[in-house]
């Protein structure tokens, strides 16, 4: 398929033009979750410091500081592949499915090709199925076959669909997919998640379970840990 930087050229795009609206949302969810982390941080340091408290004081304090910020974190991670998840699907269906302002008879039409373009199951029947669509003018089957074609990798049909430069417009919300990450992938979510970490618990819950820590956060405190 073709690279990012040939799709720029393509299109005249600088770098900086490349950077979509919705990058620059991930970004603040992050730096949103790194100031939430940098505020519990500091509030669960100053309790650590303040000696005039009793040792279950404290604990309860840093619990209530801690417990809602690691919990608000996890959260934020979900929303964060959820985003993701979301946008990748959105980009899907303004590159290979449909609008919903499409005439009742243009509607079936692409019911119909989506359904035809379904029962594929080798690039090499793609090809030839493709070429037929465009030789008979069909834009609605080609443009469904590309769909199938790029849910299974076969890149090098997508760019044949697009090889007269007259899907420019659907290959922009392509080059965007194909950016995105694999969020099914363990090494992505690994690192990922590294963006949303809890804070460290401080010394007054090392050691607690979460049990222990969730009943500090109440107040119901009642032994020493475990």
């Amino acid at each position: 398929m073709t690279s990012p930087a040939e799709f720029r050229r393509k299109f005249l795009q600088t770098e900086a033009q490349q950077t979509t609206e919705f990058q620059k949302s991930l970004d603040a969810h992050r730096a949103q979750a790194e100031q939430l982390r940098a505020n519990a941080t500091e509030q669960l340091q100053r309790i650590a410091g303040r000696k005039e408290l009793t040792p279950e004081a404290r604990r309860t304090a840093a619990a209530r500081v801690y417990k809602p910020s690691r919990e608000q974190l996890n959260q934020m991670l979900d929303e964060h592949i959820g985003m993701i998840k979301q946008h990748k699907q959105a980009l899907a269906r303004k590159a290979f499915g449909s609008d919903n302002a499409a005439d009742p008879a243009t509607a079936m039409m692409r019911r119909q090709a989506r359904q035809q373009a379904r029962a594929i199951e080798h690039p090499r029947d793609a090809r030839d199925l493709l070429q037929e669509a465009r030789f008979d003018g069909d834009i609605h089957l080609a443009r469904a076959i590309a769909g199938v074609a790029f849910e299974n990798g076969w890149h090098d049909i997508v760019d044949e669909w697009n090889a007269d430069g007259s899907n420019n417009a659907y290959m922009k919300h392509v080059m965007e997919l194909q950016q995105l990450p694999d969020t099914d992938d363990m090494q992505w979510r690994f690192n990922t998640a590294a963006s949303f970490v809890p804070p460290e618990c401080g010394p007054d819950l090392v050691g607690l379970r979460d049990g222990e820590i969730s009943n500090a956060a109440a107040g119901e405190w009642g032994g020493d840990a475990a």
